[in-house]
């Protein structure tokens, strides 16, 4: 009966896994520990899961398939105490139906599995019980884990005693959704009711989805004269009809219309910069370090000489980049530029021109001792990991939506980990809205419309009404 029960869960685990196999590889690589070893894990765990049930299967090797079960069920429970206790934030990987769990009802599932599977093997064994070889086993399934969990940083839950979120009533309706082949993808851009997605593994192949007909369509970009190899790897966006590719390193910046997605360069003197986004076909602001003070600056960059204004606007230390990180965001409408820093409490935002300085202070009174220094080869390091106070900023109908990462006074860390909150601002703080988690994935980024608001999860897109 607990082999039958074994077989079951072994397999059904496993084809959940290689079904949605993208899903499962970038549930995995969201856990810091098992990051470098995802893809590897991801094909990897539900073949120990299909070996272990024809074992099981096989009277002859039943014994040994218990043995493999005892001891791959209590590298589960291990690691998803470790989880629970140190990372609750990060999506269950586990495939199916079990993936609702939460990881306290999760920790007592695996544990009553073990333990099922311990006795089996007693009992099974008879003549043939070797406990060294379960000691062993089991010993080293703990040591791994233990080494893999304390030998990787560790994602740091935020949480701010000093505000409470006034959530929406009801929640999003889910209008539908598009499942992605790959977690590499990201929006692009949107436009009506297109939405565009880029690959950051192979920046020349794209997606487009249609989420009003549902029909999807591969694109390839073609760069004329483009070099062989860039010298880091090129993004692309879309504004309007047209798209814009490039890098920051080389720098280079081409531009094509989406109607063949051929680009040419088009641009004279592109500086180098971190950040970029279009504010119309011929015109940028840009994110750049400084080279007199090492700073973080923003840039506009069009056609007209000077090719490039430098508007010195980012609060930091001299030589502290990281104090400045963030996020840029256009709202065409308005006019305006808009900065969210990752690690302050505030959004600062400027006209075309960089003139009447405006901030909207955010909800939290967290701080952040952001300290950088120059490595050898002039490259800025952090001296220390933190995460950020939020991570996106869109600008809609004159409110301005963040994605938060800080949990607030009198949250449920069962709520944090389900769902993320998008806080909404006009001149203070309106209102939030919860965003559900997908396939155990957080919103990574979002666009909002008239009727929607259009989210990206690591493995696909939803669309949901508001």
């Amino acid at each position: 009966m607990v082999s039958l029960m074994f077989i079951l869960l072994f397999v059904y685990a496993a084809v959940s896994k290689l079904l949605d196999l993208g899903i499962f590889q970038s549930q995995i690589a969201q856990s810091a520990m098992l990051t470098p070893y995802a893809k590897v894990l991801a094909w990897l765990v539900p073949i120990i899961e299909l070996l272990l049930a024809i074992l099981l299967f096989i009277s002859y090797t039943r014994v040994w398939g218990l043995l493999g079960s005892a001891v791959l069920m209590f590298g589960f429970t291990i690691y998803v105490y470790l989880i629970w206790s140190y990372s609750p934030s990060l999506p269950c990987s586990c495939g199916g139906l079990l993936e609702t769990m939460d990881w306290e009802t999760h920790l007592c599932f695996n544990l009553s599995f073990t333990l099922l599977g311990i006795c089996a093997w007693y009992i099974e064994s008879g003549n043939k019980r070797n406990h060294i070889l379960l000691f062993t086993g089991s010993f080293g399934m703990l040591a791994l884990i233990l080494i893999l969990f304390f030998t990787q940083p560790q994602p740091q839950i935020l949480q701010d005693e000093s505000f409470i979120r006034s959530y929406q009533k009801g929640g999003l309706k889910e209008i539908t959704s598009q499942k992605l082949a790959y977690n590499s993808y990201y929006v692009a851009g949107v436009n009506d009711s297109l939405v565009y997605l880029g690959n950051s593994t192979g920046f020349t192949h794209g997606l487009v989805w249609n989420y009003k007909t549902g029909d999807t369509t591969h694109i390839s970009l073609q760069l004329s004269d483009a070099p062989e190899n860039f010298a880091s790897l090129p993004k692309w966006q879309v504004y309007g009809n047209y798209f814009f590719i490039g890098e920051g390193v080389s720098p280079s910046l081409y531009r094509g219309k989406t109607s063949s997605w051929v680009a040419t360069e088009f641009m004279s003197a592109v500086p180098y910069y971190s950040d970029l986004v279009a504010i119309d076909t011929t015109g940028f602001v840009i994110r750049a370090v400084q080279a007199s003070t090492q700073k973080y600056v923003l840039a506009t960059y069009n056609n007209i000489e000077p090719y490039v204004k430098i508007h010195d606007v980012l609060e930091q230390d001299s030589g502290n980049l990281f104090q400045a990180d963030g996020s840029l965001d256009w709202d065409a409408a308005k006019q305006q530029i808009s900065y969210l820093y990752f690690y302050k409490n505030r959004i600062d935002h400027w006209n075309k021109d960089f003139g009447n300085p405006q901030s909207i202070p955010l909800l939290y009174d967290l701080t952040a001792d952001i300290r950088s220094h120059q490595g050898r080869d002039g490259k800025h390091l952090r001296e220390r990991t933190y995460s950020p106070f939020h991570t996106k900023l869109r600008i809609w109908n004159k409110n301005y939506y963040v994605l938060s990462d800080v949990m607030g006074a009198d949250e449920s860390i069962n709520d944090f980990n389900r769902s993320s909150a998008m806080d909404i601002y006009g001149n203070t703080y309106l209102e939030s809205i919860r965003i559900p988690n997908k396939n155990g994935e957080k919103a990574s980024d979002f666009y909002i419309t008239d009727e929607y608001i259009i989210v990206h999860y690591a493995t696909q897109v939803m669309v949901y009404g508001h």
